[in-house]
């Protein structure tokens, strides 16, 4: 009888054991299944947001500044009728057509009477293609703020009406026209915002939003 207790009770005790071991295995296996998951979770959700918050990164672009439309060899011929200029210089803004003299109404460039390529002061929409009779071929391009550059006395147009257009980009080539035949090979280049013509001169350089009557 006590041989027998005492091998039941090696069996019982080593049963014992086996079912601790057991239990304690399952309980290890339950507490990392409940916190791996959200682990894995918590990583995979911060590495997402700090990918989406990268793609949001948009560095504000610098706003846009008129420029020439010309090359810097390019010179101003006549300039725009300004009281500010000299009893002088206001003669010399004067075109004279058909026996009327006229104030000019924007700036004219010329190149010893040599064509040369003309370029967007700034980026718009192309909102005129005209061939004129008098001016020559006619772009007009108005910005998003509703300042408007045109060029006249062109011989050759690279855009098409509608066409949006980058700052620099080619507008056509300078040529001839009956308005002011006596400046030959030139851009008239008019500067306008509320359908009032201003002094390019005063805004190249300038930021064109903050262009204003």
């Amino acid at each position: 009888m006590k041989l027998f207790m005492k091998r039941n009770r090696r069996v019982l005790v080593f049963t014992t054991v086996v079912m601790l071991f057991l239990v304690g295995v399952g309980v290890i296996q339950l507490v990392v299944n409940q916190y791996r998951p959200l682990k894995d979770t918590a990583v995979v959700k911060v590495e997402d947001n700090k990918d989406k918050d990268t793609d949001k990164e948009d560095p504000q672009a610098p706003a846009e500044k008129m420029v020439k439309p010309v090359g810097d060899d390019i010179k101003i011929v006549k300039k725009f009728y300004d009281s500010s200029l000299s009893d002088e210089e206001l003669e010399k803004a004067l075109v004279y057509f058909e026996g009327v003299y006229r104030p000019n109404l924007g700036i004219d460039f010329s190149k010893d009477n040599k064509a040369f390529e003309v370029t967007a002061a700034f980026s718009g929409t192309v909102t005129k293609k005209d061939n004129d009779a008098l001016l020559g071929w006619i772009v007009t391009v108005t910005n998003e703020t509703g300042v408007s550059a045109t060029y006249q006395s062109l011989s050759e147009v690279n855009v098409e009406k509608d066409a949006v257009i980058k700052q620099g980009d080619k507008i056509g080539t300078s040529g001839e026209n009956v308005y002011e035949s006596e400046l030959k090979n030139h851009l008239h280049f008019i500067l306008e915002k509320d359908n009032q013509a201003l002094n390019p001169e005063k805004y190249f350089n300038q930021e064109v939003s903050k262009i204003a009557v």
